[in-house]
């Protein structure tokens, strides 16, 4: 019975914590610099209100971030994301995997601030080395940014893990390709299918492997091309012309005997139609 009431009196107190938070965050002023002050208690204060049910807590303050980061008319309310999210929930609870995810996701794509997110990422990972979902999103992040090696980090790091999806170490290698680091991403190809993989992996592996042995001939070719336009102040007139310039050894073909060509009118070198390859990452 005791302990019956004491749990009603911490959830009690625990709402009133929650309820002053919103009060104070619903009269801040975005032109009085004092009223915008973090306005949570930070995680060994928060810890020691909570009287040993912190994870009780947590769930509490989740509950009620989310109700308020669906307050879209407030854009002051992103003030506030470190202190929710880095300093308050995940202090208070550093398994609350769901709490590092939708965090992470109103930091970057509401807030627009990939940094944070990743900063969240990272805490969840020193908390949770062995969760691959926290690393495969956060190698979403970086891919979504441009960060492609840290991507691939990411990725390489979620892939170890024993209960990860197979499909992790093709997205790793190909973060090389996206790169333009094409002679390790061809050498990475090469490795995953040198070693026991399922037939869906080879399958797309193999896809990506010709496609960036594509843009390395791509890539070599138009050097050629803009060395010869630098020495001779003009786009060259076709590929042969750097063959007999010497500056290529033989004009460059794809594996089924497609050739390449030049578009001049953008000096660029055009790979065969059947090498593109579309969709993402």
């Amino acid at each position: 019975m005791r302990r019956g009431l004491a749990l009603a009196a911490l959830l009690l107190l625990l709402f009133g914590i929650c309820a002053t938070a919103r009060l104070r965050l619903e009269a801040a002023k975005g032109d009085d610099p004092e009223a915008a002050l973090l306005y949570l208690p930070k995680g060994p204060f928060l810890r020691a209100l909570a009287f040993g049910h912190e994870e009780t807590l947590a769930d509490l303050l989740y509950i009620w971030s989310i109700q308020y980061y669906s307050n879209y008319s407030d854009d002051s309310r992103f003030d506030y994301l470190r202190q929710v999210y880095l300093n308050a929930i995940t202090e208070l609870d550093p398994l609350f995997t769901e709490a590092y995810l939708v965090g992470a996701m109103i930091m970057s794509w509401e807030a627009r601030d990939p940094d944070m997110a990743l900063e969240l990422y990272e805490k969840a990972l020193v908390a949770m080395p062995e969760n691959w979902e926290v690393a495969y999103w956060a190698g979403w992040e970086c891919y979504n940014a441009g960060r492609y090696l840290r991507a691939r980090d990411y990725w390489a790091r979620a892939a170890r893990i024993s209960d990860a999806p197979p499909q992790l170490i093709r997205l790793a290698a190909r973060m090389l390709e996206r790169a333009g680091s094409y002679e390790e991403a061809i050498q990475e190809y090469e490795r995953i299918l040198d070693e026991p993989v399922d037939e869906r992996t080879a399958e797309v592996v193999r896809r990506w492997l010709r496609h960036t042995r594509t843009q390395l001939v791509v890539q070599k070719t138009q050097d050629a091309v803009d060395a010869f336009r630098l020495a001779q102040g003009s786009c060259p007139s076709s590929l042969e012309a750097l063959r007999s310039e010497g500056m290529i050894a033989r004009l460059p073909e794809n594996e089924s005997g497609e050739p390449y060509a030049l578009d001049r009118d953008s000096c660029r070198v055009v790979e065969p139609s059947g090498d593109a390859l579309g969709g993402t990452p």
